[in-house]
């Protein structure tokens, strides 16, 4: 039996960054990468075509920000699990993403093992016990 694979669309205006985490998602068995974006208007447009099941979100980029973003984005994948992927470690910046509508923030320096694991947390079927660790990374 096919193990079931997370569609993930990347959007970050860093092409290397987007590479790399495409590489190193599809390494993994039930990750799959079907999109990348380089700004919010992007990410809307793949968004409403490929309904990803996460969508790997960066804040700081040209032409639409993650949070400009955000809310647009629940609105086409409003099943999606959406991780704001950040290099700011604001704390406040963080409380506005998820009061925006994302699940959780992610800040880049974290490990890709750690990345991996969280996303895998999040899944619906992955229990309360996961809910909460998700919830306290944020």
């Amino acid at each position: 039996m096919a193990q079931h694979r997370d569609r993930v669309l990347i959007v970050d205006d860093a092409a290397n960054l987007r590479e790399l985490l495409t590489v190193l998602l599809e390494v993994e068995d039930d990750f799959e990468v079907v999109g990348t974006a380089a700004d919010g208007e992007q990410a809307l447009a793949l968004a409403r075509q490929l309904l990803p099941d996460v969508i790997l979100l960066d804040l700081a980029m040209p032409v639409m920000d993650g949070l400009q973003a955000l809310p647009g984005l629940r609105a086409l994948a409003p099943a999606a699990r959406i991780v704001i992927f950040s290099g700011f470690e604001h704390e406040a910046l963080a409380r506005s993403a998820l009061t925006a509508g994302a699940d959780a923030y992610i800040e880049k320096g974290t490990s890709v093992m750690q990345l991996v694991a969280q996303l895998r947390a999040m899944r619906p079927d992955s229990g309360p016990d996961a809910e909460d660790a998700h919830k306290q990374s944020s």
